[in-house]
């Protein structure tokens, strides 16, 4: 699997978390436990969940999931800005902008730079967050850690 799909996975996962797993605790507190866990196991993976178990991961694992929701809405909002900076600022003046006086060299400037800070956001901080998730759910569920490659 490529790095940049294998990024991309983690990252919609760790991001999905949080709203899964609140859905998750109302469903299981409206009684319908089995969904709950299989919408669990869906984004956590594993078997062995619970409507007992889907609620301690909800609360045990409630930090690392605003943390990773809160990481990778920050880059999704600012990918559609520094990636659509000429449809944000059009008409500006560009000359004192970094990469100005042209709007590409404005664009190729943001548009790289944000490229570069994405790449290492999402590629370690988010990794980290969701490797943590994913010891979190196991923990939870008892399955024993998977060999990592």
């Amino acid at each position: 699997m490529s790095v940049i799909r294998r990024t991309a996975g983690t990252t919609c996962r760790a991001f999905l978390a949080l709203p899964v797993g609140l859905a998750a605790v109302v469903l299981t507190l409206s009684g319908q436990s089995r969904r709950a866990a299989r919408w669990q196991s869906r984004i956590a993976g594993g078997q062995g969940w619970t409507g007992g178990r889907v609620l301690g991961r909800a609360v045990l694992g409630l930090p690392l999931d605003v943390a990773a929701f809160a990481l990778v809405g920050y880059a999704l909002f600012n990918s559609v800005r520094n990636f659509g900076y000429p449809l944000w600022y059009f008409g500006a003046d560009y000359h004192q902008a970094w990469g100005g006086p042209t709007m590409a060299g404005v664009w190729a400037v943001h548009a790289g730079g944000w490229f570069v800070c994405l790449a290492v956001l999402l590629h370690w901080p988010v990794r980290w967050l969701a490797r943590g998730q994913r010891g979190v759910g196991r923990r939870v569920t008892g399955m024993r850690p998977a060999a990592e490659g």
